[in-house]
């Protein structure tokens, strides 16, 4: 059996059993569906981040505005439909994430991820204040899950296998990429991002496109988080849930395996709906054993030791014969 064979049937077997798995201990139908989202956020944004090299602060940006997106179009014009607004927000994302990618990929490492910041930062303000169309504070709502078919969207194990097929479609989407020789690029400018333009690439090309897959994908996250909860807040494009997005990657492993994204949300989730439970201070716990985890987990360290070394060639003193 391939690597790849092994990968999907361990993908397809876990979507099987994790609703009745949470339920076995004390969880819902619900939070195993916001599982299988933040599933397809992080593995969008690990493709940014894990296999591009490319560090971003901002990929709640996407999210919240593919839950806007998804939720104005079958408001406007799509009623009681959920796959044509979700389809919809996600041309809508890569449009912009074309245009925005164009301008801020002109800067490299630490300038890249302060404009990422920026920009959600900007898009947190707008959603907050532009009250008419994204409804503020209070969010945005009055939508449904509509049908699919005959089938209502309404109940909970319902949209849960909807979701479990998307985020399947996604992980072999995904992994069809990585596998492939544009995943093959983007490896190599996650290494050594000067030895690839000299091999002849349009790396800058090659990133945008990274870059728009990796925005289109957690813009799909994004949307179906909002018909789940049946409202849009502008808390989902902010900068805190970007850094709770990185920290389920970097906690999953960012270059160990395409599905160590899955394995940082499933582990923040339990962390948090069990911990807070008997503490408030969840949180500072956390924050603990992710400082640990990015100090001592080897595929972290070593990984920066090669992007911090891999543009300084020319200052290392060459070994003698």
């Amino acid at each position: 059996m391939s690597s790849k064979t092994r990968t999907l049937l361990t993908g397809a077997i876990v979507l099987c059993l994790l609703p009745f798995v949470f339920q076995a201990i004390g969880l819902t139908a619900t939070t195993a569906t916001m599982v299988v989202i933040l599933c397809i956020a992080t593995l969008g944004l690990n493709v940014l981040m894990g296999y591009t090299g490319l560090i971003s602060f901002g990929h709640a940006a996407w999210f919240g505005m593919g839950g806007y997106a998804a939720a104005l179009l079958q408001k406007n014009f799509l009623p009681d439909q959920l796959i044509l607004p979700v389809i919809g927000s996600m041309i809508i994302i890569a449009a912009m994430s074309a245009i925005v990618g164009w301008f801020i990929l002109r800067r490299r490492g630490v300038y890249f991820a302060l404009l990422t910041l920026a920009f959600t930062a900007l898009v947190y303000t707008v959603s907050y204040r532009w009250t008419a169309l994204t409804g503020g504070e209070d969010g945005l709502g009055g939508f449904t899950r509509g049908f699919i078919g005959p089938i209502d969207l309404a109940n909970n194990f319902t949209y849960y296998a909807v979701v479990a097929v998307i985020g399947f479609g996604v992980l072999y989407a995904l992994l069809r990429l990585v596998h492939s020789p544009f995943g093959t690029v983007l490896v190599a400018i996650r290494e050594n991002q000067l030895r690839a333009e000299f091999q002849g690439y349009d790396v800058q090309r090659y990133k945008l496109i990274a870059f728009v897959i990796s925005a289109t994908v957690t813009g799909l996250a994004g949307a179906l988080s909002g018909f789940l909860h049946y409202i849009v807040t502008a808390e989902s494009t902010s900068i805190e849930f970007s850094g709770e997005l990185m920290a389920m990657v970097v906690i999953g492993g960012m270059h160990a395996h395409i599905l160590g994204p899955g394995v940082g949300v499933l582990f923040y989730i339990l962390f948090r709906e069990l911990f807070s439970i008997t503490t408030s201070n969840w949180m500072f716990w956390f924050g603990l054993i992710f400082i640990a985890f990015v100090m001592y987990l080897p595929g972290v360290s070593s990984a920066s030791a090669r992007r911090s070394g891999a543009g300084s060639g020319r200052f290392r003193r060459k070994a003698p014969p």
